[in-house]
């Protein structure tokens, strides 16, 4: 196996691996959003739905970063970097 299969392999593996996490913040998103319970229980607090929703919201923006960076990685050829550490453009 050569050095790029290896490469695009990880890659691979890794946008699965987000894309499943991403998955599971929607769906619990869809759960806090949809659920009665924590509009109208006097027993929960709703200051830790909203705290709650806040996290899954910030954590959906970090993994579709994340999902950009490593899509734009996996895509471009093996540029090597400059001496300041960014890829030349060709």
């Amino acid at each position: 196996m050569s050095e790029q299969q290896i490469k695009s392999a990880l890659y691979s593996a890794v946008l699965q691996k987000l894309n499943g996490e991403l998955s599971e913040l929607e769906a619990k998103e869809v759960l806090l959003v949809n659920a009665p319970v924590y509009i109208t229980s006097k027993d929960h607090d709703h200051a830790d739905h909203i705290e709650e929703l806040k996290n899954v919201i910030i954590k959906k923006v970090e993994i579709k970063d994340a999902l950009k960076d490593v899509k734009s990685l996996f895509s471009q050829p093996n540029v090597p970097p400059d001496s300041d550490g960014k890829k030349k453009n060709s």
